[in-house]
């Protein structure tokens, strides 16, 4: 497994205020944990298109619309999350998705 460059990761919601800033803020945490290299931004549904990214965490709802007209590569790219401020949700999400591109993740490596 090769260990991941800097991780591009977009953390989206309705506003690009207050739930995605939530969920960067809980991914910086996890990743520094993790001792993996990203960079991380935060912004709004309606506006994600614009960024290029590895990964996008978001909620259902957005999930949904962001998905809606995405190509099979772009809907591997969104990761999905129940509880938005959940370390060990995000923790494991980010993990699988890293191990499903043979990406090497530090602690479980």
């Amino acid at each position: 497994m090769r260990r991941p460059s800097m991780l591009k990761i977009l953390c989206v919601c309705g506003c690009g205020l207050g739930s995605s800033f939530a969920i960067e803020m809980t991914a910086k945490a996890v990743l520094k944990k993790l001792e993996i290299p990203a960079h991380i931004e935060h912004t709004t549904v309606s506006e994600a298109g614009a960024f290029k990214s590895d990964m996008i965490l978001t909620q259902k709802t957005f999930a949904d619309i962001l998905t809606a007209d995405a190509s099979e590569e772009e809907i591997k790219r969104v990761v999905v999350l129940n509880k938005l401020t959940d370390k060990e949700e995000i923790e494991t999400k980010i993990v699988a998705f890293l191990k499903e591109r043979h990406l090497k993740v530090a602690d479980y490596e």
